[in-house]
């Protein structure tokens, strides 16, 4: 009996620092290093043959720089660089600079989850994921969008000794097989193909998800946290600050005019201008039908624009005069406000 609950507790040991051992998505960035280089591919689908496959991007190499914000890991920028070292594209996922973008289950982050788009990358074992569609429990996604592959990992796997089973039969078939055009070659590609990736991404989040729900947060993860999001607060007011400045500034006022003109530059004969008036009105409204097959489109004093699509009409406060603002019924009146136009419906096309 002795012997039977030994044996029972060493398993719960191995069961338990297994599920714990799971690298956090930081974790896993630094294990990589600085000067990682990664093989970028694009959404997972199934093939032909219906196995996992995605499309390499030979042009490019994946590299991830951490973000920082007061010694504290806060973001990513996720660069796709060509062979002449310029960067093609940069997704930023700076949790300072973008407040939507949270850290699930911090200080053991899964996921870098932008919360408005319901995106988020997953970095674990070799692999840089990005998600589309995740859960509510942060456990399950609708699809892998794209992934990397730190690069140069399969040499070091190759030099284990081999294993029999379904596995290892999966990965010399994909590695022997001639691949469908654009579909990855590398070794790094094949190992992870033959793992199927979307649950090994589930599982990861799984164990995850289990590792955040034992682990209680000290005073210091907690003020970590308070530091990073005060810092995306206080990101966010600065850039309100300097857009409520800048719409003060005379030059912003021109750029609105700059966009107004040519959004309707194609179609200005069906262009409506709405200025306020010095009539006293309470509650008065009148109507504008577009009876026309042209979408019209109106602007008030500031800078505020609508459409009236064909067959729709658009309520206006007595309070304002309208008229046609270009083509050859320039300056004509639509209506012209005040009391006398409450309730009216004037048609326009």
């Amino acid at each position: 009996m002795k012997t039977i609950k030994t044996i029972f507790i060493l398993l719960l040991v191995v069961i338990t620092t297994k599920t714990f051992a799971q690298q956090s998505f930081f974790e896993t960035l630094d294990a990589h290093g600085p000067g990682a280089k990664y093989q970028i591919y694009g959404d997972l689908y199934k093939n032909d043959k219906g196995e996992p496959a995605a499309q390499e991007n030979t042009s490019y190499t994946g590299q991830v720089e951490i973000n920082t914000f007061q010694g504290l890991p806060s973001g990513v920028s996720v660069q796709s660089v060509n062979k002449e070292g310029k960067v093609g594209v940069a997704t930023n996922y700076n949790a300072i600079q973008i407040s939507a973008i949270k850290y699930v289950g911090f200080p053991n982050t899964s996921i870098l989850h932008h919360t408005g788009y319901n995106r988020g990358y997953v970095a674990f074992d070799n692999y840089v994921f990005f998600l589309h569609g995740i859960s509510d429990d942060k456990t399950d996604f609708r699809e892998i969008r794209s992934f990397m592959i730190l690069d140069g990992t399969a040499s070091a796997a190759e030099t284990k000794k081999k294993k029999k089973g379904k596995f290892w039969k999966q990965l010399k078939e994909a590695a022997i097989n001639k691949r469908p055009s654009g579909e990855g070659s590398s070794a790094e590609y094949a190992t992870l193909m033959a793992k199927d990736p979307e649950k090994l991404v589930r599982d990861y989040l799984k164990k995850m998800k289990v590792k955040q729900d034992a682990y209680t947060m000290t005073p210091q993860d907690r003020k970590n946290l308070d530091i990073l999001y005060n810092g995306a607060k206080a990101d966010d007011d600065r850039v309100k600050n300097y857009n409520e400045a800048f719409k003060r500034k005379p030059e912003y006022h021109r750029v609105l005019q700059n966009n107004l003109n040519a959004q309707v530059g194609k179609d200005r004969k069906n262009f409506i201008r709405v200025e306020g008036t010095d009539a006293k009105v309470d509650n008065c409204k009148y109507y504008i039908k577009n009876t026309g097959t042209a979408t019209f489109k109106y602007v008030n004093a500031s800078q505020k624009m609508g459409t009236i699509s064909p067959g729709k009409t658009q309520e206006f406060s007595c309070y304002y005069l309208a008229f046609y603002a270009e083509g050859e019924n320039k300056g004509k009146l639509i209506s012209n406000g005040g009391q006398s136009s409450r309730g009216n419906t004037i048609s326009v096309k």
